[in-house]
């Protein structure tokens, strides 16, 4: 990124990248493809267009003014950028302001009708762009920042230049807090840059706040023994990310376990007894120490983090009145001894004037119960299945008037590629229900759980999620699907990414889920004869790899077009690889299937070769020579993908996997040849199990 020099001296830029691409006009038919959609906007008939030089007066003078400024200008390249202090002008310019700062910003922004308030949401702004030039104006930098992010996408490339589609827009947006959490406890660990990649991001499409999930991540001195060595964050690493992220507008909210999914804590020897039994998950409320060493771990991490905010987790609690708070659940009820421990957790000195955001299940299980809950926290109602209606989860609260968030989901850890038919109506049912029902804010979120999902791949639905919090009222996903293309990757020739995606996507709906098992496991083995069945008779196969493979056709031809999020696409093209594999491997096993039967009854009979074998196990032209390969070729694919996200920590856990089938198809290899010895000792064969084909034989 350009260094913006403040405050008075001009900043000449020149653009040094590539020739821009020539691409249609976005923009063409009245099309506004923009993420999100403003809240009201009008279409004008004059584009802006600034020749060879774009001049953009920033009228306050601030830094983060300029530096809203600068994710304008380091977008465009080829063409002058002169970025300066200015409250005098807007002909000719992009004038970034405030009110009162520019006289004719004002009077043009009246008699536009886009007059700002003072009382006007913090966080909205205005903004006009015509032939006499681009004004954005706002009350807070905040403000500014966004309505400037909505600017880079009006910004299309015309002829040798760019030219800003004539619109007059006000915008604010539906929800005060945007949320996206990232799950850093279960195998992938971003990188600090990577996170800064995130946060970048994730402020394009107005996301105001990330929220990292721990469980024992942050560093503790006082219990260090919890901290997994290559995973620890450090209050160093924190502050710079809280810094660097303060200039996009994102807050950095902490969220640290403090009942259940504390396994790696209580494996440790010394803090094994504070768990509700050996071996446990969850702590005992029965237990003092458990309080005790919570307020410890969260006196060390509250300190690293600026925010009011702390979510202090509580979730999925499976445990409780199984060992030692068994008889206080008999006594009351397991929702009490619940609200107990919430209460005792809010109550500690370190989360003292915090406000304290926890997982709302209970609202579901026991809406009754609702009375005991602490003044101080803001439940989070989750759900992650498609719904029509996810008024049970909010409708409890609202009815106490309990302050509360909604957290869908815009991927989690179990398929190969997000289910984006699911994620999508979940994510914006929730939030449409959560705007109904006076929800503060969104937190989104991303789950882990096999402990190797790439965030690159999930981008998708997380800008969704963005639009869906921003956006009043339910947000149209047929517009955010056409708007993607232009709006993510500045690509205006159709909609590669966005189809592309889908049809990944739809490849659930048409055979079911298809999760990791169905990826890492051999058909040739006990555990993999169902899920090779199952694939089989979906009768299927060959259509399902012609859609993989015709969305990483999409993906690639369309990469040299892209000019924004780049580093996106591999991700995208792995996915479809992947996809395409589990499809594949099916296919092939029945194949050799096939091979192995037609090996038995000899069909070449005269035959120097055996056409049969050769096809079966020859090391590069047969089939399991094929299963081999791509099995190599996508370790290799998703190893460089994790380096360029995550810390080194736990690739070894997702190698493995493909390191297993390499194995496999070794073993594959081996047990056919046992069958040709026996064969050559007397002309029998082994029983198909034992050669590996236990699976039903395909139709033919």
């Amino acid at each position: 990124m350009k260094r913006i020099i403040l405050p008075l001296l001009a900043l000449l830029a020149l653009g040094t990248g590539r020739a821009i691409a020539q691409q249609h006009n976005p923009f063409e038919g009245g099309k506004l493809p923009l993420i999100p959609y403003p809240a009201e906007v009008r279409v004008g008939e004059r584009d802006f267009d600034p020749g060879e030089r774009l001049t953009v007066r920033v009228c306050s003078g601030d830094e983060e003014d300029f530096f809203a400024a600068a994710t304008l200008t380091d977008e465009l390249e080829n063409i002058r950028t002169v970025v300066r202090k200015s409250r005098s002008g807007v002909k000719g310019a992009v004038t970034l302001t405030r009110p009162g700062l520019n006289r004719q910003a004002d009077e043009r922004l009246k008699q536009a009708g886009l007059e700002l308030a003072p009382d006007f949401n913090p966080e909205g702004y205005v903004l006009l762009a015509d032939g006499q030039g681009v004004i954005v104006s706002a009350n807070t930098a905040a403000g500014l920042f966004y309505g400037v992010q909505t600017l880079r996408q009006l910004v299309y490339p015309s002829g040798d230049g760019y030219r800003v589609r004539a619109v007059a827009v006000r915008d604010a947006p539906a929800m005060r807090y945007r949320w996206q959490q990232d799950d850093w406890s279960r195998g992938p660990i971003p990188t600090l840059e990577y996170a800064k990649k995130q946060v970048r991001i994730l402020s394009e499409y107005k996301i105001n706040g990330y929220s990292i999930y721990a469980e024992n991540l942050y560093q503790s001195k006082s219990h260090p023994a919890i901290n997994p060595y290559g995973g620890t964050i450090t209050p160093e690493e924190i502050a710079e990310l809280i810094d660097y992220a303060a200039r996009y507008h994102v807050e950095i909210i902490p969220q640290q376990q403090t009942f259940g999914h504390l396994h790696y804590v209580l494996r440790q020897e010394r803090y094994a007894d504070l768990g509700e039994k050996r071996g446990s998950q969850i702590l005992s409320p029965t237990e003092p120490g458990a309080y005790d060493f919570i307020g410890d771990y969260l006196g060390e991490i509250v300190p690293m983090f600026t925010s009011e905010f702390i979510h202090i987790g509580c979730d999925e609690t499976f445990e409780l009145g199984r060992g030692k708070s068994k008889e206080s659940v008999a006594g009351s009820s397991h929702a009490d001894v619940y609200l107990g421990h919430l209460k005792k957790v809010a109550a500690l000195p370190a989360l003292k004037d915090k406000k304290l955001l926890f997982w709302g299940e209970i609202a579901v299980e026991h809406p009754e119960k609702l009375d005991l809950l602490p003044s101080n926290v803001i439940a989070v109602a989750w759900d992650y299945l498609p719904r029509d209606s996810y008024e049970t989860f909010l409708k409890p609260y609202a009815d106490k008037h309990f302050a509360t968030f909604v957290a869908p989901s815009a991927f989690y850890g179990g398929r190969v590629f997000p289910d984006y038919l699911s994620h999508m109506k979940n994510i914006r049912n929730f939030v449409r229900d959560g705007q109904k029902y006076g929800s503060m804010g969104m937190l989104n979120t991303s789950w882990d759980d096999m402990g190797e999902d790439l965030f690159d791949m999930g981008w998708y639905g997380v800008v969704y999620a963005a639009a869906c919090a921003w956006q009043h009222g339910e947000s149209d996903l047929d517009r955010y699907r056409d708007a993607f293309d232009w709006a993510f990757y500045r690509n205006s020739d159709g909609h590669p990414f966005a189809d592309g995606i889908c049809k990944l996507a739809d490849v659930h709906g048409r055979v079911g889920a298809v999760n990791f098992e169905m990826a890492y496991t051999s058909p040739f083995t006990e555990a993999g004869v169902a899920l090779q069945n199952h694939l089989q008779n979906t009768g299927a196969c060959r259509e399902m790899r012609l859609w993989c493979e015709d969305a990483y056709t999409q993906f690639s031809r369309a990469r040299d077009r892209v000019a924004l999020h780049g580093s996106t696409v591999d991700a995208l093209l792995f996915a479809a690889r992947r996809m395409d594999f589990v499809f594949h491997k099916a296919l092939l096993a029945g194949e050799m299937s096939d091979l192995y039967d037609a090996l038995v009854r000899d069909d070449d009979k005269g035959y120097a070769v055996n056409t049969a074998l050769y096809d079966l196990i020859m090391p590069y032209a047969s089939r399991l020579g094929s299963l081999r390969d791509m099995t190599k070729e996508l370790k290799l694919f998703h190893r460089d993908l994790w380096r360029g996200e995550n810390r080194p920590i736990h690739w070894d856990v997702a190698a493995i996997r493909y390191d297993r089938m390499l194995l496999e198809w070794e073993q594959q290899y081996d047990r056919i040849q046992l069958d040709l010895q026996q064969q050559g000792r007397d002309g029998s064969h082994l029983p198909r199990e034992q050669v590996g084909f236990r699976f039903d034989r395909p139709q033919q």
